[in-house]
């Protein structure tokens, strides 16, 4: 495998492209990144941000470039010796006309080729074979009267035009226009029609779309004719003066046209979590899947591509499946690693061809690290007064998830019941005891339960952990809800007891069920907790992240010991992440939210404050049902105040001014997407607004709360740098890839996306790395500390640690790794352990949880007095040590102080040496 000791993502669209690109590689090189982890380049959606939406897999995005530019860079790349990390999407694309394959589909429903290409149920008893089209503002009859979709002739064929989005028409449709009343006569048109009838009697779809092809061709040299031009366009205005017309052709097409609505309640293709416009694959299907890593296979082969990071693993048929085929297409050298969010204890299954995941699992132990475990009480408390309610998290999780299902994944229920009923899993006498709404009852609370995004299993019977696991799902239900315990017998006797029989064609329909289902659990999950319940549960919003949870409080640091020397064992190449395109909030944001647990106390102090300060900037909003609510009430201002400390710019920031309006877009989304007073269908508008006012209050700086604010905020800035500082340091030596998120090299204080896409100031960066470069390095860290607001301190850190990495890439791939035991006073303020790899033995020492100290000591992190606290060394290793960071050095006599290695700088990384 190449060596891959580093990666640094980068979201390519069309405000930065290619040529972008290749303006900042020297600087990449110089900061001491070794792999670019790349965003999704192939074709998508025109303007899109993400790359997510892919029309067209199997051809370089044109906003972003070609593959020519692309190997052009890459051989730059290659002489710097930076490989390249490739993100690609194989469980859907977008759904739009502009997707070639699509659009094949919705012009010969079932006789495409690319039929068995997306994951569409044809067999719908609710759609009679014709694939939803759920994009219409209102129902297909209102569009209609109001004359908003009309009939029109582009890019040489037949479409519908709903406010300026085409669909195509299908064939027998050319009939009915050609056919269509007017006054003109034309006698090329019966040679069409004529023509069309047989290929109209096709079955075969390769025959169908050879014979398809030839007619629109002949079509389109007619339409080059003046007179049978405007016989078209005269039978074109006819149709679209006639409703009833445009409903004819409607109803001709093998797809329906609807509202965007309709799908919380049916539908017949399985979509990307709730979101309409993202169409799944079949990538299980041997076509399917040659056909959408063609691209990165000749990219494999050129040695363009050196790794890949899939997304959304969960949603694909048979996960592990997938990833042997993708092993096998990209080789044993090529470095692979999954988009996963792990819950509670849940493991990645180690037999897996991958690296690891992308470091979201990394991000929650490190969070936590920085978590003081033993406030939890006092947030608890303190939250529960502020509601009048205790909420238990569990349960309101749970409550999130049947409120998505209910509410908008309705449909996806259902064609799980009508599945189970059509593979005849259970004798029909034990279905007829059940109501249809219990069965489908107990189906949803299958997916509601579920604690992970979902389960692997893919034969049946399931292995003995996966089925302790899924009875103790059914163990739950019975007991939540033991009106549904008899669908839950049912339910278990299909998953679990017969397949041990050696019935072969039963374990096979009783597995497709199953692995249908899972497919279900992973976007329920989704959707109830990153997107609503981590929108609502304010507790402590730092652990309100993907991969966290607003469960969590905290990891004591033998725990977090425990799950480094796991990770080295298990996943020693998987990514190291703080910051990406998805998460909640930028790591410097999280690390400042972490310092409240350190001083609980003052933090509520200041929060009853100011909640006292501003109450009369409330306003009195009425809901959807008649009642009156305080805006914000009281879990959404406690919601801004921990943003606000959270994500307001440092002291001195130039990024000031345009935080305002950065807030207000922020705001609008976190209230719609908690879906308690507004939600993104039927926003209250009054109950917005009312928000924003109230939060635009808090940032004006004449105000008696600013005052009181603006001090508190810059304690919690400063020690949140050291958090910082330190997050950076474990994540470039701890077990893993340190992976920086662009622009991250400064400090992140963003919010959840679009706001985490911004446009990155590579100039600044590549100037301030350059002049650092150029520095005295003997006062280079007390300059960077004295103005630590700008960030140069943090680029400074992360180039020192990824050049140090750099040269010693066994050490950190392969190195054991070492807990070290802390003595002293102030023990419990620091955590070290070591990595060694044959005689190299590096030492790593961070601070945890300071503020109560400099508090209480009444000084800067830099002036703790530290007495007698001391970090261990084994007596195995060298005796002899050089700080790495700030060229400081020294001899280990029984243990190392602390006070001697926090001088320049409050962490250290240490190099033993024996003279």
């Amino acid at each position: 495998m190449k060596n891959i000791t580093s990666t640094y993502r980068i979201q390519f669209h069309k405000e930065f492209n290619f040529s972008d690109f290749e303006q900042i590689i020297p600087y990449l090189d110089k900061l001491g990144v070794k792999t670019i982890y790349a965003s999704p380049i192939s074709e998508s959606m025109p303007g899109s941000v993400h790359g997510y939406d892919v029309v067209n897999p199997q051809r370089i995005n044109p906003e972003i470039g070609t593959e020519e530019q692309l190997r052009t860079i890459s051989r730059q790349l290659t002489e710097r010796g930076i490989g390249w990390l490739q993100d690609i999407v194989p469980n859907h694309m977008a759904y739009h006309p502009r997707n070639p394959w699509l659009h094949d589909v919705l012009e010969k429903g079932q006789l495409s080729p690319y039929a068995t290409y997306f994951d569409i149920d044809w067999t719908s008893p609710h759609h009679h074979g014709r694939l939803m089209v759920p994009f219409l503002g209102d129902s297909l009859e209102d569009v209609i009267s109001a004359g908003q979709l009309r009939v029109d002739y582009q890019m040489q064929r037949f479409v519908f035009d709903y406010q300026g989005t085409t669909y195509p028409l299908h064939l027998r449709s050319y009939v009915t226009i050609l056919q269509a009343a007017s006054p003109s006569e034309e006698p090329v048109a019966e040679v069409l029609v004529e023509q069309l009838k047989p290929i109209l009697q096709l079955t075969d779809s390769n025959d169908y779309s050879l014979r398809s092809t030839e007619f629109l061709n002949a079509f389109a040299e007619q339409m080059q004719h003046k007179s049978f031009s405007a016989y078209i366009e005269d039978r074109l205005k006819v149709i679209n003066e006639d409703s009833g017309s445009i409903q004819r052709i409607a109803d001709e097409q093998a797809y329906r046209l609807c509202s965007y609505s309709e799908t919380d309640h049916q539908i017949n293709f399985r979509r990307f979590f709730t979101v309409n416009s993202l169409i799944c694959l079949n990538i299980q299907e041997p076509a399917v899947f040659e056909a959408v890593h063609k691209l990165p296979k000749t990219l494999f082969e050129a040695g363009v591509f050196h790794g890949l990071r899939v997304d959304h693993i969960d949603g694909l048929h048979n996960p592990v499946r997938y990833l042997e085929q993708l092993r096998e297409l990209a080789g044993d050298e090529a470095y692979i690693v999954i988009e996963k969010i792990l819950q509670n204890n849940e493991e990645l299954p180690t037999n897996w061809p991958i690296e690891g995941a992308t470091g979201y699992a990394y991000l929650a132990i490190v969070n936590n690290l920085f978590t003081r475990t033993d406030s939890q009480q006092a947030f608890t408390t303190f939250y529960r007064e502020l509601l009048g309610e205790k909420q238990v998290v569990r349960q309101e999780l749970n409550d999130k998830k049947a409120y998505i299902l209910y509410q908008h994944m309705q449909g996806e229920l259902d064609n799980l019941y009508h599945l189970f009923l059509e593979l005849n899993l259970v004798d029909e006498r034990k279905l007829n005891a059940l109501s249809a709404s219990t069965l489908k009852s107990a189906i949803g609370e299958f997916l509601i339960q579920c604690p992970v995004y979902r389960y692997y299993g893919n034969q049946m019977p399931l292995a003995l952990e996966e089925s302790a696991a899924i009875k103790a799902i059914f163990a739950r239900i019975r007991q939540a809800k033991p009106d549904l315990s008899g669908a839950v017998d049912l339910l278990e006797d299909v998953m679990i007891t017969k397949p041990q029989d050696n019935d072969e064609t039963y374990k096979q329909r009783a597995l497709r069920f199953y692995q249908r289902s899972m497919q279900f659990t992973g976007p329920l999950m989704a959707k109830g907790v990153e997107d609503t319940l981590m929108y609502t549960y304010n507790r402590f919003i730092g652990h309100d992240e993907v991969g966290d949870s607003p469960e969590f409080f905290g990891l004591t640091v033998d725990e977090f010991h425990q799950k480094m020397i796991d990770r080295q064992t298990d996943w020693a190449l998987a990514l190291n992440a703080t910051s990406t395109h998805d998460t909640k909030r930028g790591e410097d944001v999280r690390s400042r939210l972490n310092v409240l647990p350190d001083l609980a106390d003052e933090w509520i102090e200041e929060v009853k404050a100011w909640q006292s300060l501003n109450r009369n900037d409330k306003a009195t909003v009425t809901l959807d049902d008649d009642s009156s609510v305080e805006a914000p009430d009281a879990n959404d201002e406690y919601f801004i105040y921990q943003t606000l400390i959270g994500a307001y710019p440092m002291p001195g920031s130039e990024e000031d001014a345009d935080f305002p309006d950065r807030l207000s877009e922020y705001l609008e989304k976190a209230l719609r997407e908690a879906k308690r007073h507004t939600t993104y269908d039927s926003p209250n508008e009054a109950y917005e607004k009312a928000v924003n006012n109230f939060a635009h209050r808090l940032l004006d700086r004449r105000r008696t709360f600013w005052q009181r604010f603006q001090a508190f905020h810059q304690q919690i800035a400063d020690m949140g740098i050291v958090n910082s500082l330190a997050q950076v340091l474990l994540k470039c030596t701890c077990p893993g890839l340190p992976d920086v998120y662009q622009g991250s090299e400064l400090w992140n204080l963003s919010l959840v996306d679009p706001d985490n896409r911004r446009p990155v100031d590579f100039a600044i960066r590549q100037r301030w790395l350059n002049e650092l470069l150029e520095a005295d390095t003997s006062t280079i860290w007390s300059e960077l500390w004295q103005k630590r607001y700008d960030g140069r301190i943090k680029l400074w850190l992360i180039h020192k640690l990824l050049t140090e990495r750099n040269g010693q890439i066994d050490t950190f791939a392969n190195g054991r790794y070492v807990s070290l035991p802390i003595e002293g006073r102030y023990k419990q303020h620091v955590v070290a352990f070591a990595r060694q790899h044959n005689q190299v033995w590096y030492v790593v020492v961070v601070p945890l949880g300071i503020a109560r100290l400099c508090r209480d000591q009444q000084v800067d992190a830099l002036s703790l007095d530290w007495q007698d606290t001391r970090l261990l060394i084994p007596t195995e290793a060298p005796i002899h040590w050089e700080n790495r960071l700030d060229e400081t050095n020294g001899t280990v006599e029984n243990g190392i102080n602390v006070t001697d290695l926090f001088t320049s700088l409050p962490l250290a990384l240490l190099r033993l040496r024996n003279l």
